[in-house]
């Protein structure tokens, strides 16, 4: 209220398009979604922009316990969900956070209530299992 900034909200590609055996995770990201919408119509009077991101699968220490969980390597679970990104691997944390940067800056200043997927290509691709 001291002037407006940015709210930029997490969610994920399963928030737009869920995929098997995710129903409570899809859900709640979905849910994010529905918040960033609704905040950004609430808080537009006082200057404050609310927006979300939609990573893919981001190469984070999940895929580490994943690959454990499922008896396989790191190198081997990073391969199978490649597979699911039309660039053909899986996402940098440094590259969702160069989004948020941008969508928290001035040359963002005339987005609200919307949000962009940083999935290299998954949503473009459509439907998976």
């Amino acid at each position: 209220k001291r002037g407006g900034g940015a709210i930029i909200n997490t969610a994920s590609v399963q928030g737009v398009q869920s995929a098997w055996g995710v129903s409570a995770y899809a859900a709640s990201k979905g849910g994010d979604l529905s918040l960033t919408r609704q905040l950004a119509l609430e808080y537009a009077k006082d200057n404050i922009r609310v927006l979300a991101v939609n990573p893919g699968t981001i190469d984070t220490p999940l895929v580490a316990e994943a690959a454990a969980a499922e008896g396989s390597t790191v190198a081997e679970k990073q391969a199978i969900w490649a597979a699911d990104h039309p660039i053909g691997r899986i996402g940098q944390p440094a590259e969702v956070a160069n989004v948020v940067l941008f969508l928290a800056g001035d040359k963002a200043s005339f987005m609200t209530g919307s949000y962009v997927n940083v999935d290299g290509g998954m949503l473009a691709k459509g439907a998976w299992a």
